[in-house]
C-alpha cells in the first residue's frame, strides 16, 4: 500500500448559475462548471466538494435534498390541495470540470432551475 502526504493546498471559488445556464436533459436539467484547478492530481489523491450557497450567506453541502409543498386544484372536486415533491441538486467531477444536477422527484417542470450559487471547494 502507498501512501501519499497531503500538502493541505486548498482552492475555493463561487460560481453563479443563472437559469438560463441550465441545460434540460431527459428528467433532470444539468450545467457544467469550469474549474481547471482539477487536475488528474486532485482526482487521485485530493477531493472536491460543493456547496449551494443562499442569499443570506448560509450555506448546504451537496448533494442537498429538500422536500417542498405546492397548492393546486383538484380538477374532480376543485378543492384547493397540497402536492410534495423532492427537489435533489448533486455533483459529479472530473478533470477540470464540475458537473451541477437539479431533479425534482415528480419530474415536472414549469420553468428552468432558479439561479443559484455554488461553491466549490478543491482540496489537494
Amino acid at each position: 500500500m502507498s501512501c501519499v502526504r497531503s500538502t493541505d493546498r486548498m482552492y475555493s471559488t463561487l460560481y453563479d448559475i443563472r437559469s438560463n445556464d441550465w441545460t434540460e436533459q431527459d428528467t433532470y436539467y444539468s450545467v457544467a462548471l469550469d474549474v481547471q484547478e482539477i487536475t488528474k492530481q486532485v482526482c487521485n489523491y485530493g477531493s472536491v466538494q460543493c456547496f449551494l450557497v443562499y442569499e443570506d450567506g448560509s450555506q448546504a453541502c451537496l448533494p442537498l435534498s429538500r422536500y417542498l409543498s405546492y397548492e393546486y386544484t383538484n380538477n374532480e372536486t376543485g378543492q384547493t390541495e397540497t402536492g410534495y415533491y423532492q427537489q435533489m441538486i448533486d455533483f459529479e467531477y472530473s478533470v477540470g470540470t464540475v458537473g451541477i444536477f437539479y431533479q425534482n422527484s415528480d419530474f415536472f417542470y414549469d420553468a428552468k432551475p432558479e439561479a443559484m450559487s455554488i461553491r466549490v471547494v478543491v482540496h489537494y
